[in-house]
């Protein structure tokens, strides 16, 4: 189990699926540390979403509505779950499908975009690509990637640019915006 951060669902747990490796309570709060005065009112994806920590702590802290995508349908079950004890279920949409038939689908632009595949999948790229090509996020938009920190991801992917990286212990998390 974990907890929200901060926010409206401040201390909620929520179960985490076996399989996952889910962003731990500090990176996140690092992470919307850094994103302040970006998530009130914006519009989430939280693309690999397992327990879908990253997008219901965004929407804890004001963000106007998450689309979750989850592929494992065990994991699925558990992040429906986890958005119902919340009772985030109005601010919510969800899917369970492969990231590239979700990215296909999404007809949006995201203010903010968490990026959290299994880290050694290698699917950074055509995520950046799908999104740049599909037009999913806004111009002041914001993708925020986490990964090993040994798997270093260029300064520039599908012209988007890394703008800020931090580290904690293994885990990177990086940083990207539309130059």
């Amino acid at each position: 189990m974990m907890r929200i951060n901060s926010g409206e669902y401040k201390y909620r747990s929520i179960e985490v699926p076996e399989n996952a490796r889910p962003t731990t309570e500090k990176v996140r709060e690092a992470v919307f540390s850094i994103l302040i005065g970006k998530v009130e009112g914006a519009l989430v994806l939280d693309l690999f979403a397992g327990s879908g920590s990253l997008g219901l702590e965004a929407l804890s802290r004001g963000a106007k509505h998450c689309v979750f995508n989850e592929g494992d349908r065990k994991n699925y079950k558990i992040l429906q779950e986890n958005i119902k004890n919340c009772k985030a279920q109005e601010k919510s949409s969800t899917f369970n499908n492969d990231f590239r038939k979700s990215l296909t689908l999404a007809n949006k632009e995201f203010d903010l975009i968490f990026v959290d595949p299994p880290y050694r999948a290698g699917y950074y790229g055509e995520v950046f690509e799908l999104v740049d090509g599909y037009g999913l996020l806004t111009r002041d938009g914001v993708i925020i990637v986490e990964h090993l920190d040994d798997n270093l991801l260029p300064d520039a992917l599908s012209g988007f640019v890394k703008f800020k990286k931090k580290r904690y212990g293994t885990v990177a998390v990086d940083f990207y915006a539309r130059p």
